[in-house]
């Protein structure tokens, strides 16, 4: 019989007994959605974690200079940097971006009409070759498509709320210079960033060349050269090859893969500026050992999931079997072969099960988007997870795929077996309904 003739039947074969199929498209489109937003979540917090701490970090590959007579610790000479962007330009990795940031984060604080607040991190920053990441920062005041000059700062709304500062006010920004004393100097409040995450909570943005002066570096000095690259499968074959270019050329430390080797290596004692060549990995090791978990218990959801769907489909095609035996034999009595059989049959579950994946997709982004609006945030430490305060789901194409091709297969399976067996059946006992499935 021809596959479009099959096909046709089957469609009119599930519409019929769209109520015996009914407790397993349930089963099917309940677990489909279960293991969709548990990935989806999963992928989303990852992803959020790993897009922030690179854009605190600014790279995917972050070469950091440590000087331990400083106080700053973190820097890189000017001269340095020209032999760094040479060798960095001859490997051929190319990064789509390089980023030069001074990091400030020892006691600091923003001043203003009395009040003061700590800074956790003052980043120097050079305005115009980071446009386009202000861009992407949520301004509740102030426009970043404005030219910002030297004496501006940005700041977060949560600090702003404590100071009652404004947009076009003027703050004192108190820190330490690399030597140890306090120094000051007056900003402009250009911009108020709503960034409630763990890196923005207390973090202000000001130009490099102004950080620099207040703790000490010279003027092209900075604290780490940021590289941001388009295939993150790149990255650690990357960071390698730089590793190699460099060495001989400044002094360098081995490749570190976590926090623990990280300090490790920071433990031992040298003079002058050593530098070391990291990962967003590297910084969030320990954080990267929660999304683990979080990836084992996905794993036992997605594996007790596939099987409820297996034993659910299991039992139904056993009693639709024990219905459809007569029915079946009659088929089989005016001249349907036995694989027509057995492909009406698996037809019948691709066509239930696809129905099944469309439900339980739709219900997985209805729940995800439910879910976007519950107030995580007020969790502590779990604002990292999320993306502007919300809890964002990812759909990655690859384990959509795979999702989708474990269901078309845990129904074949299911339904494969009886529907062998009773193909195989003697015609007598199936007209008779003997058929045990």
């Amino acid at each position: 019989m021809k596959i479009k003739d099959l096909f046709t039947l089957s469609v009119k074969y599930v519409n019929g007994y769209r109520r015996r199929y009914l407790f397993l498209f349930c089963a099917m489109s309940f677990g489909f959605c279960v293991i969709s937003v548990t990935g989806s979540l999963k992928d989303g917090m990852a992803r959020s974690v790993y897009y922030s701490a690179r854009d605190h970090y600014s790279g995917d590959i972050i070469i950091a200079g440590f000087e331990k007579e400083i106080k700053s610790e973190n820097h890189i000479y000017a001269e340095t940097i020209p032999l760094i962007q040479e060798k960095i330009e001859e490997t051929g990795i190319n990064p789509y971006k390089k980023i030069l940031r001074t990091m400030q984060h020892q006691d600091s604080f923003i001043h203003y009409n009395g009040g003061a607040v700590p800074v956790k991190y003052v980043t120097g920053v050079d305005w115009e070759a980071e446009r386009d990441y202000f861009y992407t920062l949520n301004f509740v005041e102030g426009d970043p498509s404005v030219d910002f000059d030297d004496e501006t700062i940005i700041i977060s709304a949560p600090m702003a709320s404590r100071l009652g500062a404004r947009a076009g006010d003027i703050v004192l920004l108190e820190t330490e210079t690399l030597h140890g004393q306090k120094n000051t100097a007056f900003f402009t409040v250009g911009g108020i960033i709503d960034d409630r995450s763990i890196f923005g909570y207390f973090k202000v943005f000001a130009p490099r060349r102004a950080v620099n002066k207040i703790i000490g570096f010279a003027p092209d000095d900075c604290s780490t050269i940021g590289l941001i690259f388009d295939n993150s499968a790149d990255i650690e074959s990357s960071r390698q090859k730089l590793q190699e270019a460099l060495t001989g050329i400044v002094p360098l430390r081995p490749l570190v893969y976590d926090r623990d080797g990280f300090d490790r290596e920071q433990d031992w004692n040298w003079s002058g500026v050593m530098f070391f060549l990291l990962t967003i990995g590297v910084y969030i090791s320990e954080v990267s050992q929660i999304l683990q978990a979080l990836n084992i218990l996905a794993y036992f959801l997605y594996v007790v999931t596939l099987l409820i769907i297996l034993v659910s489909a299991g039992v139904t095609y056993r009693l639709i079997l024990h219905e459809r035996i007569k029915e079946i034999g009659a088929m089989r009595a005016i001249g349907f072969y036995e694989k027509d059989i057995r492909r009406a049959l698996a037809f019948e579950a691709i066509i239930l099960a696809s129905v099944s994946i469309v439900t339980g997709f739709c219900a997985a982004l209805l729940l995800n988007h439910v879910i976007s609006y519950l107030p995580f945030s007020r969790f502590p430490g779990f604002d990292i997870f999320l993306n502007n305060g919300r809890l964002l789901a990812v759909y990655n194409f690859a384990a959509t795929s795979i999702n989708i091709a474990a269901t078309y297969i845990i129904l074949l399976v299911a339904v494969y077996v009886p529907a062998f067996r009773l193909s195989r059946s003697p015609l007598p006992e199936m007209l008779a309904g003997g058929f045990k499935g």
